[in-house]
């Protein structure tokens, strides 16, 4: 599937990166039934990432500028810059116009000044970074390189329900790092999407360990007193690079998801 590219000296290059892409679904248009996921390399040339640094605002260059490497800070300048650009290009303005308001938790939405109708959320991890883009529904996404940690099961204890520390305990070794991964990045993407932080506990709900993207979006397994919470809610595996795992959790159902690449074009 080939899309139209804008006309600007210098945007964003869209192309399926994953056979799900629906051939209905075009970039920077996003129906009331669809959600786009962007993937993008952070590691880019230096004339792109000025590029992309001129974009921001003031608040997110001085959050930049507070990581101590060099190379955190490059990827956070890329990461918002290219959420920028895109939401640039749905809504039709400069990115650098665009203004973004905060929830109580931090969770950003676009200023009034945009409408309500575009919902988003940014996750990156070792040098990829993931946008989810929706209609009207809130959005939540998450990313993790796959590598292996000896504090894994320590922390399925302490932040994952018993029945999922249940089924990652009679998992062999060499399956066991990616599954907890899959079920962490599901969590985490559900609680972005909610906008509830730290407030909503992860191990208050269930998600299941399948990792594959082609099962279909999960369901959740909540605590009785948030069973409409739950049934209102989609999560998807997503394997947007080989070496990583995301998660995509989006409010309500029936959701037909395409996954874009992005690139930046001289």
């Amino acid at each position: 599937m080939t899309a139209t590219t804008p006309t600007a000296s210098e945007s964003a290059v869209p192309k399926p990166n994953t056979a799900r892409a629906s051939t209905l679904a075009s970039p920077y248009r996003v129906a009331s039934d669809e959600v786009h996921v962007w993937c993008a390399r952070l590691d880019v040339p230096a004339e792109t990432s000025a590029r992309l640094y001129a974009t921001l605002a003031v608040e997110e260059r001085n959050r930049s500028a507070r990581f101590r490497f060099q190379r955190d800070r490059r990827h956070f300048i890329v990461a918002h810059g290219v959420l920028r650009n895109l939401l640039g290009h749905y809504l039709k303005t400069e990115p650098s116009r665009i203004g973004f308001v905060y929830q109580a938790f931090g969770k950003p939405d676009l200023s009034p000044w945009f409408g309500g109708r575009l919902k988003f959320n940014l996750s990156h991890s070792a040098g990829l970074a993931l946008i989810a883009i929706a209609a009207e529904s809130n959005v939540g996404v998450d990313l993790e390189y796959i590598r292996a940690q000896s504090d894994y099961a320590e922390l399925a204890r302490h932040f994952f329900s018993a029945a999922e520390v249940g089924q990652l305990s009679v998992l062999p070794d060499h399956l066991f790092t990616e599954a907890f991964l899959g079920c962490w990045t599901k969590k985490e993407a559900y609680v972005k999407a909610r906008g509830c932080g730290l407030a909503l506990p992860l191990r208050s709900f269930t998600v299941p360990l399948a990792s594959d993207p082609e099962q279909g979006p999960a369901t959740l397994l909540v605590a009785p007193n948030d069973v409409d919470q739950a049934m209102r809610w989609s999560i998807h595996t997503l394997r947007p690079a080989p070496g990583y795992i995301g998660a995509l959790a989006i409010q309500g159902c029936g959701w037909r998801l395409s996954q874009w690449e992005w690139k930046m074009r001289s």
